[in-house]
Parts: C-alpha cells; structure tokens; sequence
C-alpha cells in the first residue's frame, strides 16, 4: 500500500489539485521527454502536487528544513509555465554565461525537470543527467541555490532517487512542532471534549472558523493547558474528516478525532527534543488517554537540544 504523503486540501479536492490519470502522466512524460520514477507517479494519483506532513530532510547526520515557507511538490501540469531548471535560469541568467556554468564538459539542462520551484531562492529537480554524456534511465534528486549561487545555480543537496527523497523526509521544523493524536470514538465531538475538560481540569472553547483556510469542520475545539507556572499547551480537538470529505489524516480514515498539541514556553515554541516532550505530554495528558482508544498519528523529529532541554527542565 502506498502512504499517501499529501497534507489534503480542507476544502476538498478541485480539478486542478486531484490525482493524475496514468493518461495525464504519460502524456507529462511524452512532453518532457523522460519517464518519471514509480513511486512519484503513485503520488502523483493520490494528489496533484501540494503540501507534504513531513517537510523536513534527514540526511547525512543533518536535519534540514527542506520544504518551508510554503514550498510544496509542484503539480505535475504546473501552472507556472517552468517544466525544466533552464525555463526559469533563461529568464534572468546571460546566454553565454549560461552555456559555460557547468564545471564539465556537458551541460543539458533541459534534463533538470523540476520537483518543486520552492521559494524562488532555491529548486527541487529531478536529474536524469545534467552533467554527464549519457542520461540516467532513473533520476537522481538535486537540490540547487539559486539566488546566493556564483555561477547562477549551485548543487546543495543530492540524492540517488526519490525514494530516497521520500524515506528521508521526517516531521519537522518551525511549521512541524505539534503532536498529534488520534481518537477512535463514536462519541460525539462535544462528548470527547467534556472528557478533555473533566480529565486535565480545563475548559475546551467551542470555534466555528476555518482556522486560517486550515480546517473546514463543523466545529471544534481550542483551550490552553498549562503544565507548570510557565509551560503552556496549546490544545486543538478537531473532527478527522472535514465537511469537504477529505481528512486531516487520510492514511487514519479510521480514527474520528484529532487532538493537535503545542508545547510553548511564552511565545516560543519547541521543536527539538521531541522523545522528552513526548513523555511529558504523556504523563499530563494521562487521565483523558486512559478513557479512550488512542494513538499518536505525528511526533516530531527527534534532535537532541541540549541548550533548549535544559531550558524546558528549568521549568520544573
């Protein structure tokens, strides 16, 4: 089975943004020339571009922060007008300063079909062979800088595959610090948040809004818990489904309820350090867990912060 990797629209799916036909992408596959990995093109029939639940990349001992500030997989008919790296270099690069860029003697750039255009700073493209005689048959993944590059592009990051991509993307950074909860109940909303209220002591306040064009529910609930005198959680108990049909978890289509938890201390917000957080969540969130069937759906990576741990411990 194929997990699908797509943060899905809350107002559901459009023409524009559900999955590809086999058709639709042969016929992307026809126009740029190269057939495009297996995996890719699985994900491609779930959802045509969008966002990603883990945006972050693992690699090489370095966690960075791949897919931010909005970036997203572009769709695969993009509306941008780009389909290679050198559509987007022509538009501000000199033509011979262009053609001597490469430090090899080969140069096609037109084999650099792009994965996401990013932010604009930098661009994610599949490499069936940019820099070498013969092209790849499968592509390798090449994250370039384009803005603070010498030569107008620059390699970053490179990777064998997109599956390589994939299995090394990980849940976090700054826009990835909330745990996340599952709830399997046939209980109604209001009923799981009076056992929330009753459970942890607090009081859940109804909303009614989309949260930012995030949510798209009936309604939902948001509180603040406070741990200790100056650790808050920010609390978020929502419907899975949205009144769109589609899910805030599509892969857990099963589970009924989300909780959405934020660990905060003043105004900053955590993201490292998730194995320590994880258990003090547990332990605060226990009353209310130990009524119902539940299961963590998202934990942020873990990377050990010493300076940021022992700032949180102080608390206690």
């Amino acid at each position: 089975m194929i997990i699908d990797i797509w943060k899905q629209p809350a107002k559901g799916l459009t023409k524009e943004t559900i999955g590809r036909t086999e058709e639709q992408i042969l016929q992307k596959e026809i126009e740029i020339g190269f057939k495009f990995p297996a995996l890719y093109k699985e994900h491609m029939k779930l959802q045509n571009g969008g966002l990603l639940w883990k945006s972050a990349l693992n690699y090489n001992g370095e966690v960075n922060e791949l897919l931010c500030n909005d970036a997203r997989f572009d769709p695969i008919i993009s509306c941008n007008g780009y389909k290679t790296l050198k559509d987007v270099l022509v538009e501000y690069m000199d033509k011979e300063k262009l053609e001597n860029s490469s430090d090899t003697n080969f140069l096609y750039l037109d084999r650099l079909p792009i994965l996401s255009t990013m932010n604009g700073h930098t661009i994610l493209c599949f490499d069936y062979g940019y820099n070498v005689e013969n092209e790849y048959e499968t592509p390798e993944i090449v994250y370039f800088e384009l803005e603070c590059a010498e030569n107008g592009y620059e390699e970053r990051i490179r990777l064998k595959s997109y599956d390589e991509l994939i299995n090394n993307l990980v849940y976090y950074g700054y826009e990835s610090t909330s745990f996340y909860i599952g709830i399997k109940s046939n209980e109604s909303i209001d009923k799981i948040a009076e056992l929330i209220d009753k459970s942890l002591e607090l009081q859940l306040e109804v909303k009614t809004d989309d949260y930012y064009g995030w949510y798209n529910f009936e309604k939902w609930y948001l509180g603040k818990l406070k741990l200790n005198t100056s650790l808050l959680v920010d609390i978020k108990l929502t419907p899975n489904q949205f009144l769109s049909n589609t899910f805030l978890f599509q892969n857990n289509k099963e589970l009924n309820y989300v909780i959405d938890i934020d660990l905060r201390l003043g105004v900053d917000s955590f993201q490292d350090n998730s194995n320590n957080l994880k258990s003090i969540i547990m332990e605060q969130f226990q009353p209310f867990l130990s009524n119902v069937d539940w299961t963590f759906l998202e934990i942020p990576f873990h990377k050990e912060n010493k300076i940021e741990l022992e700032k949180i411990m102080q608390t206690f």
